[in-house]
């Protein structure tokens, strides 16, 4: 499986799916240029080489992004539920500090309190301000690629970690869900990505939505109800200042959860993909599986909202802002 963090390159999309055989052979051994040209197109491997996702060493090739085996993959996630649960307790610890400011949002008088940790805490902080602030200087290039290799068992394995956030802006509207990654989500954006709602669609949602949470109710509640928004949170200006002022404040959590954390560095060494992966590169992976779990652990006790599930076993939340935060 391969996927990036933080936007994407089209041209990624194009080379390096095509370049699974390759790198599961590189996970290995290195392989000589005519062994790697047996397995993919020359633009491929040029792409491959001239973004720095191989490299070119006496004579072989060899991987030099962050492509994890499968032996990782399962460490990573008993690291997750191991530092996950260390994190949630010093959350837990925060609460009271962070309500405080969360109770005045208007998303919790139409939707919970519950629903709007989970978005503020959980998605705006753990996740998104938590990558701006300890691992900005990663993204230089805009995204960060990754690739994992997946054995049978893997959708197990990865269901019960919160740490996915979908986003887009229709008209001055952005949608967003937040939830794991083991299933197609029945929310805005996807259903505009996936052709099932127009962008029309959207806004007279998201109209209908911010009009049921400052009123208490909305001409168009048909359309909530269509779209099964009519629990969603609404966060206006006001509230999206307050969100990510609190946002903020759990990503300085974060970043000394991490920086000083001498058992968490030891375990990095121990994963097979140090060899080859910067340290902040495989940092990003194992973060996402710390605080997927910690979002999980804040679920199972209550403090977040339980997500709904689609069809196909995805999780997730979802809520709709308005403000001019990227």
């Amino acid at each position: 499986m391969v996927y990036v963090c933080c936007g994407s390159d089209p041209d990624y999309w194009k080379h390096v799916p095509n370049a699974k055989e390759l790198l599961l052979k590189l996970l290995r051994s290195p392989v000589t240029r005519e062994e790697a040209l047996r397995m993919i197109p020359e633009d491929s491997l040029r792409y491959l080489l001239s973004n720095g996702l191989l490299k070119e060493e006496d004579g072989v090739l060899k991987l030099n992004f962050c492509v994890l085996p499968w032996e990782d993959v399962l460490r990573l996630r008993e690291i997750g539920v191991e530092f996950g649960e260390a994190l949630a307790k010093r959350l837990i610890g925060l609460m009271e500090s962070f309500d405080s400011r969360l109770m005045k949002m208007r998303g919790v008088g139409c939707s919970s309190l519950e629903h709007v940790r989970f978005s503020v805490i959980g998605c705006y902080g753990l996740d998104l301000e938590s990558l701006r602030l300890v691992f900005g200087g990663a993204f230089s290039g805009g995204f960060v690629p990754y690739a994992k290799e997946i054995r049978e068992g893997a959708k197990r394995l990865m269901e019960d970690f919160y740490w996915g956030c979908h986003s887009s802006q229709f008209g001055p509207y952005t949608f967003y869900s937040f939830g794991n990654h083991t299933g197609r989500r029945n929310a805005f954006p996807d259903l505009v990505w996936r052709g099932k709602a127009s962008e029309e669609e959207a806004i007279s949602v998201a109209k209908a939505l911010e009009e049921h949470c400052s009123k208490g109710n909305a001409e168009n509640m048909k359309i909530l109800k269509k779209y099964g928004y009519e629990k969603a949170p609404f966060f206006g200006p006001e509230d999206e200042e307050v969100g990510w002022k609190v946002a903020w404040e759990v990503a300085e959590e974060a970043e000394r959860f991490l920086r000083k954390n001498d058992e968490l560095n030891g375990e990095l060494k121990r994963l097979r993909a140090s060899k080859w992966c910067r340290r902040d590169e495989l940092l990003i992976e194992v973060w996402h599986w710390i605080f997927g779990w910690a979002n999980n652990v804040l679920v199972r006790e209550g403090y977040f909202a339980r997500p709904e599930e689609s069809e196909d076993g995805g999780r997730y939340i979802k809520w709709i802002a308005r403000s001019n935060k990227p």
